[in-house]
């Protein structure tokens, strides 16, 4: 499970600037939140977070003062922003408020399980978030509590014990521990959101939470409901079927073969920061090791100095292929702001398609190694300082020049 840190955002100090709890009055091309938590202290920080469609971007972040925060900037059409905290106490969800030009939006709770607070305005969209929350609402409290357990141990780890291998282990424990409880109920939450939407309106949130629980389909341990999500597909009207969304989930839902050890590699078009178009096959005749990733995932990134001094070690039988699965903007300025080097290609599709999808990927980082013959040599998923080296040394029966 360790792994499979799902929707976990990372959690940072806050060395950001807080911002002023004045907000700039809802003209016609602003929206305005004001949340008001009686219970929170002062010094709590809420973030504001918008989706890239596959990684949270931070946009601003306030200090709770008497139990108040604001936000307020502009915006050109109505769509879905997220509030976070990493402080103490707090889930790693988040909650989905919905904004729009001229519209303010009053976000309400009573205690730290943020994804549980009311956000409401005028906005249609955020009634029908609210209807989805109401439907799992119980359920979810039992779930966020646990959750939020899990985040305590984490963070400590992270910050307060950073590179501490025997509290690492403690941490672990107790996270696994907790996870017996809080996965069930986190199943049990997606159950009752599905439920509810074999009759509930088609809309934007139904869609968005149509093409998730799709893609979360390929893990059985997060989303073993393949027939339900399916049957929800087969109640969208044909013209709503044609649609990105929903024929981005039928992907997701009816997946193309995958190949496994021992079968032909799969071959597809990639593209490097610059634009230039190249294929997998290029290398056919050495060793390639194909390393899925994704900057969001604190193991691959933990992974990168140990990729170059395996292309170093390696540079005469072995080419390494990084294939990103972020979004064309965060990849390229990733791959710039950290000088990565080699083999930086990305497909440019959405997470879990095109080569992800016929590789089988399901976690990242996840690699795949190919022999000189084209042909799948062996499969793995993670990351632990030094396993590549040994993976590969196992892999490649050949001596290192």
């Amino acid at each position: 499970m360790k792994k499979f840190l799902f929707f976990f955002i990372l959690f940072v100090c806050h060395t950001y600037d807080s911002r002023s709890q004045d907000t700039a009055p809802v003209t016609a091309n602003r929206f305005s939140i004001t949340g008001k938590v009686p219970s929170l202290p002062d010094g709590i920080v809420i973030g504001l977070y918008q989706s890239d469609g596959q990684l949270l971007i931070p946009m601003t972040l306030d200090t709770v003062a008497d139990g108040k925060f604001a936000f307020s900037d502009t915006v050109s059409c109505t769509k879905s922003l997220m509030l976070i905290s990493s402080d103490e106490g707090f889930p790693s969800q988040w909650l989905d408020v919905w904004v729009a030009p001229g519209k303010q939006i009053t976000v309400t709770g009573e205690d730290r399980l943020l994804p549980l607070w009311r956000a409401e305005s005028d906005i249609a969209e955020q009634h029908e978030q609210n209807l989805f929350q109401d439907a799992s609402r119980e359920l979810n409290r039992k779930h966020l509590i646990y959750n939020a357990a899990e985040c305590g141990w984490l963070r400590k780890m992270q910050l307060e014990h950073a590179g501490d291998k025997e509290f690492a282990r403690l941490a672990w424990a107790k996270v696994d521990s907790l996870r017996q409880y809080s996965f069930p109920l986190m199943r049990a939450v997606y159950k009752k959101e599905l439920d509810y939407m074999a009759t509930s309106p088609i809309g934007k949130v139904f869609m968005t939470k149509l093409l998730t629980y799709a893609q979360m389909s390929s893990s059985k341990e997060f989303m073993p409901y393949s027939d339900e999500l399916k049957a929800l597909y087969a109640r969208l009207p044909d013209s709503v079927k044609h649609t990105p969304e929903a024929e981005l989930a039928y992907q997701y839902l009816y997946p193309a073969a995958t190949v496994g050890v021992g079968d032909e590699m799969v071959d597809g078009e990639l593209y490097d920061v610059q634009g230039g178009s190249h294929h997998l096959s290029q290398f056919k005749g050495r060793y390639i090791l194909f390393d899925f990733w994704s900057s969001g995932c604190g193991p691959c990134i933990e992974s990168l100095p140990e990729l170059e001094e395996i292309a170093e070690l390696y540079r005469d039988t072995l080419a390494i292929v990084s294939i990103s699965i972020d979004p064309q903007k965060s990849w390229k300025a990733f791959v710039e702001k950290r000088q990565m080097k080699g083999n930086q290609w990305n497909e440019l599709r959405k997470a879990g398609t095109g080569l992800a999808m016929s590789y089988g990927v399901k976690g990242y980082p996840h690699y795949v190694l190919i022999a000189p013959d084209g042909k799948i040599q062996s499969i793995w998923g993670g990351y632990g300082k030094g396993s590549l080296l040994k993976k590969l040394k196992e892999e490649i029966n050949i001596g290192i020049n």
